[in-house]
């Protein structure tokens, strides 16, 4: 990388850091993460022990086995029947994961926390045994040994995720793309502000290639999200909500980054003030969200398909699940990454043809 482009990465970095609206934005932006995981680890606590302080947690259920249900009950693990083991509508959010027990003497679970195996392992085979051999036979004398269960070894659609409490669906998303919403207005006011006091023709004039010069002005904004977005994942782990697989996530929100960053400039380019550009941004980011966290009733099923590809799906199923489906993930990366390059390109464009500027 030349020279050049650090120092004006610096630069960039430095201008950041003296506008204290930026400072107080990312101040603010902590009392907002550290506000949605108090209350959503709130919930999850009234939701699973209001009604029993002992209970081991709640559970969808499928089973080959008559009574299985009864007999985990009777082991504190409440309970909710689903009658088709391929099932992916929406679950309730309030449950600790997904039991299958097929005749095989084989039980197939996911949990929400997977900590929790080892608590909730022996109860399942005990129940297990107990609605195996259709009589109520003393806890002393059962012997579950005989009986496997297979944690996380199954295939499942983001429809299957449904279920996972609203942490990991909702929330952990909205914290993760907080940092890089913000840095678009970062990376918009710095191109716009710098067309507004003439000096982004000095730019243009010094011996750096455009995409040099974009490079320049994403590279401090890039790192900034990049540091906020880790700091917010130990925040959650801190406080006992796992993230898993952090550099895949990370990758991806970097391609998410640069999109949404490119998109940013194309704004920029179109804007002859800052006013103007922040109003784009804004629009655009509410249409965003909408569609990002919304559930919108769809018929069309063409409609159905293009909001399949939300950026949403990939963080949720990269975030809460310690294995992931590489070629389902790579989809994903390959689409958004020709998205980004597209919007790169088109940002590009953009800067060569503003009228906004005159050398």
């Amino acid at each position: 990388m030349r020279i050049e482009i650090l120092y004006l990465a610096k630069k960039e970095f430095k201008d950041i850091m003296r506008e204290r609206v930026y400072i107080l934005a990312f101040l603010l932006q902590l009392f907002i993460v550290i506000g949605i995981v108090l209350i959503g680890t709130s919930y999850a606590y009234v939701q699973n022990f209001m009604d029993d302080p002992n209970n081991q947690g709640n559970y969808l259920v499928y089973s080959e086995v008559e009574g299985f249900s009864e007999y985990l009950n009777q082991e504190l693990i409440k309970t909710v029947s689903l009658k088709d083991p391929n099932y992916s509508g929406a679950l309730p959010r309030n449950v600790d994961g997904v039991i299958w027990a097929e005749k095989n003497n084989s039980i197939k679970l996911l949990l929400r926390d997977p900590a929790k195996l080892e608590d909730v392992s022996e109860p399942i085979k005990r129940a297990y045994l107990k609605a195996s051999l259709k009589n109520d036979i003393s806890n002393e004398i059962l012997n579950p040994m005989n009986i496997t269960i297979h944690p996380r070894n199954y295939s499942y659609n983001i429809t299957d995720l449904f279920f996972v409490e609203i942490m990991q669906t909702l929330l952990i998303p909205l914290i993760l793309l907080l940092p890089i919403f913000l840095s678009m207005n970062i990376l918009s006011d710095s191109i716009v502000g710098e067309k507004e006091r003439k000096t982004f023709e000095i730019l243009l004039a010094a011996p750096l290639k455009r995409i040099e010069i974009i490079i320049g002005k994403i590279l401090p904004t890039f790192a900034i999200s990049i540091v906020q977005i880790i700091v917010w994942t130990v925040v959650l782990s801190v406080r006992g909500i796992s993230i898993f697989n952090v550099p895949l996530l990370l990758l991806f929100l970097s391609i998410i980054m640069v999109a949404l960053f490119s998109i940013s400039i194309i704004f920029s380019n179109i804007s002859s003030n800052i006013t103007e550009s922040n109003l784009f941004l804004t629009l655009f980011m509410m249409i965003v969200t909408l569609l990002m966290f919304v559930p919108i009733p769809v018929e069309n099923n063409f409609l159905k398909e293009i909001l399949s590809y939300s950026p949403i799906i990939p963080i949720i199923k990269i975030a809460s699940n310690p294995a992931v489906n590489l070629l389902d993930i790579g989809r994903y990366i390959l689409i958004y990454s020709g998205f980004a390059l597209f919007s790169l390109i088109v940002a590009l464009k953009g800067i060569a043809n503003d009228e906004n500027i005159r050398l």
